[in-house]
């Protein structure tokens, strides 16, 4: 089940409310409509979720017998941390091995066919995992004894499949006691309602576009057509997920929880840094505190510096998907950042503000052009389309094919994310709002032509399931 499904939205989110509100917002309720939630769609899988949550409380009952004994609580953490990596690598990484060992000509006695399905938000409830675990170790949270407690910080269903990654301290009290207002529950509704907009209004038409321009032959590919694809899936990528991640914060202000916001206008960024620092927050965040600094950070020089930076982009490149496009967009966005850390900074910060904006968008459009190609070979063209190197076919189809009025209004319209809009229409203040009125309207045809998409039976899952 996801956001934007007819079962979610008219079915599964009424049903839960009215029961969750008469019930006075009971943990019980909540943990069970969360497994619910999960089991839906993915019930052949739920045992791994199962085996992810009783580790996690295990090994930290564990941390919580040996406070004095440091030593013993580190190898205990290293295990538990372990154990979830495991299960994230069995699932989600195994087969890019084997296929990798089979394309350099070894073999290690298991084909892709053995190669167990990927359960959906593996990659974010072991995050969730590991966070808590590094947390207790760190006494940064105490240990959660209550496993029913634990329970519902996992599988909570906002965040459960496609985060954003909440940590369990910022969240804690708010299992125990949730602050619930009209106030929250008018703003949840407006970002649940703008999160779907993007969902189906405009990252699934933009998807029409961007797959039949991934799915022509290389011959077929002009300069033009190339980079309307890789614009096309920046702002597609971009509405998806940040659409979903809208849904999520207006989902769990609904149930009177507060997460952090997971982005924050990334396509108004000056340099690559500060993208960074706007987009997928909660992940870049996760890689600081638990990648990055453990590692040394910035701590020990700057070649030490540039190495960590690469890796953890690398690494996350690798957590968005077991392929070698991943990992190689992940390194591209850390190499941008080491040449910002060097000198590149330095001169971009004497550009005008608008060729600043440009460059940081440009970085990311060549970038996620070689997230969306399904191998290197696809990647290899679309960059050599894009160069003009690519030697296209008379009977190739022209830009104003996929370029049609349709498609041009919904770029557009995605285009302005780039734009100061927080600055125009005010932000989410929960008590005085700005412009309730027109608010109102807009959104309430927002959520019409949203129920019309859905009526048409035109949506798909959002683009980090797959993740």
């Amino acid at each position: 089940m996801n956001f934007s499904s007819v079962e979610f939205l008219f079915y599964f989110l009424p049903a839960f409310l009215v029961v969750y509100v008469a019930t006075g917002r009971s943990n019980a309720v909540l943990l069970a409509g969360s497994a619910v939630f999960y089991a839906w769609g993915e019930l052949r899988n739920a045992w791994v979720l199962l085996a992810s949550l009783l580790a996690c409380h295990a090994t930290g009952l564990a941390l919580d017998r040996f406070p004095d004994r440091p030593v013993v609580r580190r190898r205990v953490m290293v295990l538990g941390v372990l154990f979830q990596l495991l299960l994230l690598a069995a699932f989600k990484y195994l087969g890019f091995l084997i296929h990798s060992l089979e394309a350099l000509g070894l073999r290690i006695g298991l084909q892709i066919d053995d190669v167990p399905a990927l359960p959906v938000g593996i990659s974010f409830f072991t995050f969730h995992a590991i966070s808590y675990l590094v947390d207790c170790y760190r006494g940064n949270t105490r240990v959660e004894r209550s496993l029913f407690r634990l329970a519902n910080y996992l599988l909570l269903f906002p965040h459960l499949l496609a985060g954003p990654i909440v940590r369990y301290a910022a969240i804690r009290r708010q299992l125990v006691r949730r602050h619930w207002t009209a106030a929250r529950w008018r703003f949840g509704l407006e970002l649940l309602v703008i999160g779907l907009a993007q969902k189906l209004l405009l990252a699934n038409n933009l998807a029409v576009t961007v797959d039949a321009i991934y799915a022509l032959d290389r011959n077929a590919l002009s300069m033009g057509v190339a980079w309307l694809g890789a614009i096309g899936y920046a702002f597609q990528v971009y509405m998806d997920f940040s659409g979903y991640s809208h849904m999520a914060l207006g989902l769990a202000l609904l149930l009177g929880f507060s997460f952090p916001r997971n982005f924050n206008f990334p396509f108004r960024s000056l340099s690559v840094r500060e993208f960074w620092r706007r987009w997928h927050i909660s992940l870049a965040t996760w890689l600081r505190d638990y990648v990055y600094l453990p590692l040394g950070g910035s701590r020990r020089g700057a070649p030490r510096t540039m190495v960590n930076t690469v890796l953890v982009f690398t690494l996350c490149g690798l957590w968005h998907g077991a392929g070698w496009t991943f990992v190689l967009w992940g390194a591209y966005n850390g190499l941008f950042i080491v040449l910002e850390r060097l000198k590149l900074a330095e001169v971009t910060a004497r550009w005008p503000t608008v060729v600043q904006q440009g460059y940081a968008w440009l970085v990311f459009v060549v970038g996620v052009a070689m997230f969306r190609a399904q191998d290197l070979a696809q990647a290899v063209d679309f960059y050599a389309a894009m160069a003009g190197l690519a030697t296209t076919a008379d009977h190739a189809p022209v830009l104003l094919r996929y370029l049609d009025g349709k498609a041009l209004t919904v770029l557009l319209l995605a285009g302005c994310s780039m734009l100061p809009l927080r600055e125009w229409i005010g932000g989410g203040h929960f008590v005085r709002p700005r412009f309730l009125v027109p608010r109102f309207a807009f959104l309430s045809l927002l959520l019409l032509l949203c129920a019309m998409t859905l009526a048409a039976g035109s949506h798909n899952p959002f683009l980090y399931f797959r993740f």
